[in-house]
C-alpha cells in the first residue's frame, strides 16, 4: 500500500476509533496511520467488547474500566485516560459515591492508593466537567447576543 493510501486509510480508522471511544487520542492515531492492520483488529474487539450484546451495560463497562484503570494505578500519562472513564461514567449517571464504592472494594486486594488515585482522578474530572459545562454557557450566551434581532 502507497504511503499517501495508508496514511488516509489510517485517518479514517482513527476517526472510527475516536468517534467510539468520544475522543481523539494521538497514540491511536499514530497507531492507525502507522499500523492499519492492527488498529482493524482492535476495532473489531472493540466491536466484541462494547457493540455486541452482553450480560453488562455499557455503564457497568464504564466501571470495569475505571476499576481496571485505578489498579493499574496508571503512571502520569494514563490519568487523562482514566478521568475520560470517569467522565463518561458521571455523564452516564453513576453518583461519585458509587464510583468511590467501587473503588473501595479494591483497598483489600490492591491497596490504599487506588481509592486515593481513583477517587483523586475522580475529582478532577467532575471538575473538568464543571469547567466544560461553563464554557458551553458562556458559548451559548455569546451566539444568541450576536444574532441579529428579528
Amino acid at each position: 500500500m502507497a504511503s499517501a493510501q495508508k496514511i488516509k486509510s489510517g485517518s479514517k480508522l482513527a476517526d472510527e476509533i475516536a468517534k467510539r471511544r468520544g475522543k481523539r487520542y494521538p497514540a491511536h492515531t499514530f497507531i492507525a496511520e502507522h499500523f492499519p492492520d492492527y488498529m482493524k483488529v482492535l476495532l473489531d474487539l472493540d466491536y466484541v467488547i462494547r457493540e455486541k450484546p452482553r450480560r453488562f451495560s455499557e455503564k457497568m463497562h464504564e466501571l470495569f474500566h475505571i476499576i481496571a484503570l485505578a489498579v493499574e494505578m496508571s503512571n502520569p500519562p494514563n490519568q487523562p485516560h482514566l478521568r475520560q472513564h470517569l467522565k463518561k461514567a458521571l455523564q452516564m449517571g453513576w453518583k461519585p459515591e458509587e464510583i468511590a464504592e467501587a473503588l473501595m472494594v479494591c483497598v483489600n486486594p490492591c491497596g490504599m492508593k487506588v481509592l486515593t488515585y481513583g477517587v483523586t482522578c475522580m475529582l478532577e474530572a467532575m471538575e473538568e466537567i464543571k469547567t466544560e459545562k461553563a464554557a458551553a454557557r458562556i458559548s451559548r450566551a455569546k451566539k444568541s447576543r450576536s444574532r441579529p434581532a428579528a
